[in-house]
């Protein structure tokens, strides 16, 4: 607990220990310590609270403790607590249980009926109580550890490095790997172990694997990139059937974007022409820069261009295009501490 909590060496530690009651405790630790600016005057509401529990696990404890061994003196020992002090926390505890948990034959210590009962409860209290230090320590080292990352080229080139960066803000000592390749490869790599997550561009109705955990981390908005010197140029947003046969510079067939863009026209029986067809992004953004035609990209692909008024952007009235940015991983594995927390940290930054 740093400081503030009381140690074996400090007078607060032996009234505690002791058996007295913690109120009596606490009152006579801080008559003695008057002087100690850490215990009385800079006291957390929860240090507190971690002396109250504290002490009722000590009590435990040593219940179990002369359970297990039969003996109080016994029980003093592994403790490291005096005899009257392992007299004491019983003594405690009878007077919560309003019971009594033990009965003395000559030498021998025997359980009550009711001390029967109540070792079920104190196993489970101090096992829970360990898991959770267990869990505490894992996320504490959570950030000391590596992550092996797959993503698509859209998320990978404009949205990953930013969430890596804030990751990194906050755990300095991890260290990142990280493979690009298509959707469907990552997919292929995840699903072979051969990745920790996917970071990956994903359409709602696209096929999911049910080996695989899929959660939607981001959306990234779709816009239609027109030249400076189209007629629309100037206007923020026109409907679905302004576009009549609008003049589209296109990805190849089998991409996300295409098929959405497709499947946009065909729901409101708009026309429009393919004036070329090219797979790389940054011919696609020189087309229109140049003023060779219109293209859809994600906002994010194009933001700079934006920002230094390459050429304009539209939103459609009717329906606005989203690709979503997904975050996969196997469900039936155990994950390190790392990948929990970076797991953890995607979906809350949603």
């Amino acid at each position: 607990m740093g400081s503030g909590f009381p140690q074996r060496t400090d007078p607060a530690y032996r009234h505690f220990s002791a058996g007295a009651s913690i109120t009596q405790g606490f009152q006579k630790a801080s008559r003695r310590l008057i002087g100690w600016k850490p215990f009385l005057s800079v006291l957390q509401e929860y240090e507190i609270s971690y002396i109250f529990l504290y002490m009722d696990l000590i009590k435990l404890k040593s219940f179990l403790a002369i359970t297990e061994l039969g003996s109080f003196s016994r029980a003093a020992e592994v403790l490291y607590f005096s005899q009257p002090a392992i007299s004491a926390h019983i003594k405690e505890l009878e007077y919560e249980y309003d019971t009594k948990l033990f009965n003395r034959i000559g030498r021998k210590i025997e359980l009550t009926k009711s001390g029967e009962a109540l070792v079920y409860y104190v196993e489970s209290i101090l096992d829970t109580f360990e898991e959770s230090k267990k869990a505490i320590n894992s996320l504490k080292e959570a950030g000391l550890g590596e992550l092996s990352i797959g993503t698509s080229s859209l998320p990978g080139a404009h949205l990953v490095p930013e969430y890596l960066s804030r990751y990194k803000l906050q755990n300095p000592e991890v260290t990142f790997n990280v493979t690009i390749s298509k959707a469907v490869d990552i997919r292929e790599m995840v699903l072979k172990n051969k990745l920790d997550i996917g970071i990956i561009g994903s359409q709602d109705a696209e096929y999911k694997d049910i080996r695989l955990e899929e959660k939607i981390i981001d959306r990234d908005e779709m816009v239609l990139a027109i030249p400076n010197t189209h007629v629309l140029s100037g206007k923020e947003k026109v409907s679905i059937f302004d576009l009549n046969n609008l003049e589209l510079i296109v990805s190849f067939k089998n991409t996300l974007s295409r098929q959405a863009i497709n499947k946009l026209f065909l729901k409101y029986d708009v026309p429009y022409t393919i004036k070329h067809e090219i797979n790389d992004k940054a011919m696609r953004i020189a087309m229109v820069q140049n003023g060779l035609g219109c293209a859809f990209f994600t906002y994010s692909e194009i933001k700079r261009e934006v920002n230094s008024k390459w050429f304009s952007i539209l939103r459609i009235e009717e329906e606005t295009l989203y690709r979503n940015i997904v975050l996969i991983h196997l469900k039936e594995i155990s994950m390190s501490p790392t990948v929990k927390s970076f797991c953890n940290f995607l979906i809350k930054a949603e």
